[in-house]
């Protein structure tokens, strides 16, 4: 579960802030936490949901980019070429001091009962410093200390084959990513752990494609999509996905050029078709073409069911921009209500 989130220096966010799902008041609704167990044998109570207010151009949406900005170096930094530099680093720049200085990223989470807090500063052409500590017995263990882009601390609390890691380890690549694909298991439970956390700007990106193929993928994930949507008060009787393949010869140059750079095979794209069902005044059954004539809080809800179902099936933390777009406050509520209900909720989702 994600207890903070903290970002400095990135967009519009100049000074450090932190994003806490850490329950602080004693009238919270009971609901919306979930008392955790520590290997330590304490407990934390940490909240099901969260929601960030502020006015216009305040940095709501910076501070789930900067999540996913972390994430994406994280899963990708190991692959990055030496001359490539530190994607998705963009420093506040309306400050000369700022402009130069390092954007910083760090997340406090547990995992199977173990705290973790892990994070790092990089600019735009290399990781400056990284650190890593846990919490298995309550004092913390050091697994990673990076400091001035190359140099080690002691790192006492990781084994294996750390001077191979470091070697391997570019200046502008996180020593977590490169030991994780040379085989660190104790850094893998971290690197996973962190998998975990989804961060959405303005929605979901391939969200519709994801719930299609969930709901193609067994009759019993089609079954609890429709009862997702018919569960906020949707009179969908029933739909149906047709998958095809796609043309060749409709993918534009310019999308055949990202299919090149992410080396990805164009034969193995898919469309989707979908169609609902709906019952008519005389009881007969009428079928609507989704994209056309489908209302877009229903197309929102639907493309939402697939991850959203994800997310609480697997005890995933969603932090996510925009939510309210195209759906009515009662989908929202009912949306959030669901990681409130601990028979919905069994896995602790936030």
């Amino acid at each position: 579960m994600l207890l903070e989130f903290s970002v400095t220096n990135f967009r519009s966010i100049k000074e450090k802030q932190t994003l806490s799902l850490l329950k602080t008041k004693k009238n919270e609704l009971e609901s919306n936490f979930t008392t955790v167990e520590l290997s330590t044998g304490k407990t934390l109570e940490v909240l099901n949901s969260a929601v960030i207010y502020g006015a216009n151009a305040s940095g709501k949406s910076n501070l789930v980019l900067a999540l996913g900005a972390m994430l994406y170096i994280v899963q990708d930094s190991f692959g990055y070429q030496p001359d490539q530099g530190v994607k998705n680093i963009e420093p506040f720049l309306l400050s000369k001091e700022s402009a130069n200085q390092p954007t910083e990223f760090e997340l406090d989470l547990i995992d199977d009962g173990i705290r973790y807090v892990y994070g790092f500063s990089a600019t735009q052409e290399k990781i400056i410093d990284e650190w890593l500590y846990q919490y298995p017995k309550g004092s913390p263990q050091n697994l990673i200390d990076r400091q001035s882009t190359s140099q080690w601390g002691v790192m006492n609390g990781l084994k294996g084959k750390k001077k191979i890691w470091q070697e391997s380890t570019k200046d502008n690549s996180l020593f977590l990513s490169t030991a994780v694909q040379l085989n660190s298991e104790l850094l893998s439970i971290v690197f996973f752990a962190l998998g975990k956390l989804k961060g959405a700007h303005k929605g979901f990106s391939g969200s519709y494609g994801f719930t299609c193929h969930k709901a193609n993928k067994s009759k019993e994930d089609k079954q609890e999509i429709l009862e997702f949507i018919k569960a906020a008060s949707i009179d969908i009787e029933d739909f149906s996905v047709l998958e095809e393949k796609v043309d060749a010869e409709t993918i534009s140059d310019e999308f055949k050029k990202i299919l090149k750079e992410e080396n990805l095979d164009s034969s193995k794209l898919k469309n989707f078709k979908v169609e609902t069902q709906h019952l008519s005044n005389d009881g007969n059954i009428v079928s609507f073409d989704f994209q056309d004539q489908e209302s877009d809080g229903t197309q929102k809800l639907f493309m939402l069911s697939g991850p959203w179902l994800d997310v609480l099936e697997n005890g995933y933390c969603l932090v996510m921009d925009e939510l309210h777009n195209s759906l009515h406050p009662k989908l929202v509520a009912y949306l959030v209500s669901m990681f409130h209900n601990p028979e919905i909720n069994k896995n602790a989702a936030q």
